[in-house]
């Protein structure tokens, strides 16, 4: 296992700005950077130094890093491992595909089966999906790219079916 830096194997000093602990296992000091006037790094820092009396604890999030017991509540907001929030938009499992067996997708009715009522109904979504469409194409915030982007997607939408 790991030993401190003031084993009788470690041969020579750690290099300037370096860790002072000597990695047993790997033959060589730690190369991670220390801050200025430490001698250790954050990972070694708790096992090494006794003048220091705060304590190092691993992570809850992500055990593969530790952090100052006293800054544990201020780590946790900023942690990289935390759970962000999932947009508005996001909904989970959406392409899943079906849970178990006796769920049986809605039936695809053909146009031709549709009452005059509900071809109606059709028509007027159809309609105002199609000026949605419109302004999003002609709306000059939308550059180049994107204006091509949405003419492709409607294309492809119109010469599918």
């Amino acid at each position: 296992m790991a030993t401190s830096a003031t084993s009788p194997h470690a041969p020579g000093f750690p290099a300037e700005g370096r860790c002072g602990y000597y990695v047993e296992k790997k033959k060589r000091f730690c190369r991670m950077v220390v801050a200025a006037g430490k001698r250790f790094c954050g990972e070694h820092a708790g096992a090494m130094e006794e003048e220091d009396a705060r304590k190092r604890i691993l992570c809850p999030l992500d055990p593969k890093h530790t952090v100052y017991e006293d800054q544990l509540a201020k780590h946790l907001k900023k942690c990289n491992s935390r759970e962000k929030p999932k947009p508005d938009f996001y909904i989970q499992d959406i392409n899943a595909g079906l849970r178990d067996e006796t769920e049986i997708p809605e039936q695809l009715v053909p146009i031709s089966s549709l009452s005059e009522e509900q071809l109606e109904k059709l028509i007027k979504k159809l309609r105002k999906a199609s000026e949605a469409l419109h302004d999003a194409l002609n709306d000059p915030k939308n550059g180049d790219s994107a204006t091509k982007h949405l003419k492709q997607q409607m294309l492809k939408k119109f010469t599918s079916s």
